[in-house]
């Protein structure tokens, strides 16, 4: 059987504080030197894992490691309030997805997604012609009325759904959109093919809770928490170029912010 005391050989120098009596039996070791050990080794465990693969039950740890299942629990917890794992009632617990951090700077959604190691897509749900209504013009500067393109993607991330997106462009400015360069990043699109470049950006970020259709598309439960993001993009000549909203998800999503004085 393979003990705490087994695994933790050639995990590098410990703190005085860390180091248990040497000739110390495990089952006299402290209750938080072992479930602390044992989160140490299953995080080290989990970041060889794909997200969604299944961590072994409670009962078999505690069997694995020699350890009480209140140890397995605890450790487990922890690892949970970390965000790494996810636990499903009835089904299992499950390594998590990378959650994806949205800092002040300026980046796409495919880049956000690059840095954190995912494979950026994006599902093409809807592309069509449609007449600004007075929020849209508003947004973009353009007078009701006038014709947008109206995309709508599912983004995604090595094939996960992450982000509902729908984003609105002046059309008299974009004539045509091929459809095959909606399946990845917009901006890089917009870029290569009509030369223009975002280089500023306004957000406004606040709490939701997703509906039926949202709840499908983004794989997650009616009423479950995310964040919606509306954004509106300018070029180096101050012109808008899009204005968009995006559903993320709260579970995968989250905003980090500086903020001075």
């Amino acid at each position: 059987m393979v003990t705490l005391k087994d695994r933790r050989r050639g995990d590098g120098p410990k703190t005085e504080s860390e180091k248990p009596e040497p000739d110390m039996p495990e089952s006299e070791k402290p209750e938080s030197y072992k479930h602390e050990a044992l989160r140490r080794l299953l995080q080290a465990d989990i970041s060889r894992m794909r997200p969604d693969e299944a961590l072994p039950t409670e009962r078999q740890l505690a069997e694995r490691y020699d350890v009480s299942r209140a140890t397995a629990r605890r450790a487990l917890q922890a690892l949970r309030e970390d965000g790494l794992i996810r636990s499903v009632r009835g089904v299992g617990t499950f390594v998590s997805h990378p959650q994806i951090t949205k800092t002040s700077t300026l980046t796409s959604f495919s880049e956000d997604l690059r840095s954190r190691g995912y494979h950026p897509s994006a599902e093409l749900l809807a592309a069509e012609v449609v007449e600004a209504d007075l929020h849209h013009a508003t947004a973009l500067g353009v007078d009701p009325g006038t014709a947008l393109h109206r995309i709508e993607r599912l983004r995604l991330g090595d094939d996960f759904p992450i982000c509902l997106e729908t984003v609105y462009l002046s059309a008299e400015r974009f004539p045509s959109l091929d459809e095959s360069l909606l399946r990845g990043s917009l901006s890089e699109a917009l870029q290569n093919t009509h030369g223009v470049r975002v280089v500023r950006a306004t957000q406004q970020i606040r709490a939701v809770n997703v509906t039926g259709r949202q709840a499908r598309l983004l794989g997650v439960k009616q009423g479950s928490a995310a964040l919606l993001v509306r954004r509106t993009a300018f070029d180096d000549t101050g012109h808008v170029v899009e204005y968009g909203e995006s559903l993320c998800r709260g579970d995968l999503y989250e905003f980090s912010l500086v903020v001075t004085k």
